[in-house]
């Protein structure tokens, strides 16, 4: 009588899924936090390889006219035709299409260049001269901002907010970059407008 009452029931335990629940959220508290650490760190290198291209059209862009080019998007690349250092230069975000690539230019000519996805960019001049240019870039989800001097090799880094680089009128300083000048490193000792230093990476 009393086999008919016994059941031969099988599953888990309370203290069973408790402990693996438990062991679910430990592995979550330790993933995620690394997770998000990578994705900063893709966004961040994003920026980082766009200002070296940039860089490298500068260069390309100084052997041909002699002089660097500032930032312009294409709908205004022909109107920003005129003397160079006269705060023509433009916050471009990434990617350019075949309608809208964004450009360095001067009184001379023009130059397209590639953005990567969310990445901003902005690149201005000393004067009308425009022997020595600045520039400096940011994913918008990345947190630090990044930038180039021609008149030196290094690369600055400093820590940012959710904002993207530059300011509208760049050359006059008072944003996130220094203001621009020939012969000299702009970068050093200076702060953005999140009051981080610039240092070299």
């Amino acid at each position: 009588m009393l086999s008919k009452f016994q059941k031969n029931e099988k599953g888990f335990t309370l203290i069973e899924l408790l402990i693996v629940v438990a062991i679910i959220g430990i592995l979550a508290a330790i993933a995620i936090p690394q997770f998000a650490a990578y994705r900063q760190r893709a966004f961040n290198s994003a920026a980082t390889s766009d200002i070296t291209n940039l860089q490298k059209s500068q260069a390309a862009f100084f052997s041909d006219w002699q002089q660097f080019g500032e930032t312009v998007a294409a709908a205004n690349e022909a109107a920003a035709a005129g003397a160079a250092g006269t705060d023509t230069d433009a916050i471009l975000t990434g990617p350019g299409t075949a309608a809208a690539m964004p450009f360095v230019r001067n009184t001379n000519g023009a130059l397209a260049i590639g953005l990567s996805n969310n990445v901003t960019l902005v690149a201005n001049v000393e004067a009308a001269a425009a022997v020595s240019f600045i520039a400096g870039s940011k994913h918008i989800q990345g947190n630090r901002l990044y930038g180039v001097d021609s008149d030196i090799t290094a690369t600055y880094n400093s820590l940012g907010g959710t904002a993207s680089v530059g300011v509208a009128h760049l050359g006059n300083g008072g944003g996130d970059l220094p203001a621009c000048t020939a012969n000299a490193d702009d970068f050093t000792g200076g702060a953005n407008s999140y009051g981080e230093n610039w240092l070299q990476m």
